[in-house]
């Protein structure tokens, strides 16, 4: 990603947020070790993390922009 925004930014902490407490819940941290399927979880926790943070914030920049618009969100 070339140039993050501060919203890419906050996404990435709250991805790798989610990421640690995978690999906590996990109880290994050796990757290497890792099975196939810890590993696709393991991404799909850090992706889903990612977009998920993008989709919140969003949500609550409609849900500003509705209070001041008088316009549904």
């Amino acid at each position: 990603m070339v140039d993050p925004n501060e919203h890419e930014f906050a996404a990435m902490r709250q991805a790798g947020d989610r990421a640690g407490e995978y690999i906590e819940a996990l109880g290994r941290t050796d990757m290497a070790a890792w099975s196939p399927a810890e590993w696709a979880a393991f991404i799909e926790v850090i992706c889903g993390g990612y977009v998920d943070a993008l989709i919140e914030q969003q949500i609550a920049v409609n849900a500003a922009a509705s209070k001041v618009t008088g316009l549904p969100g």
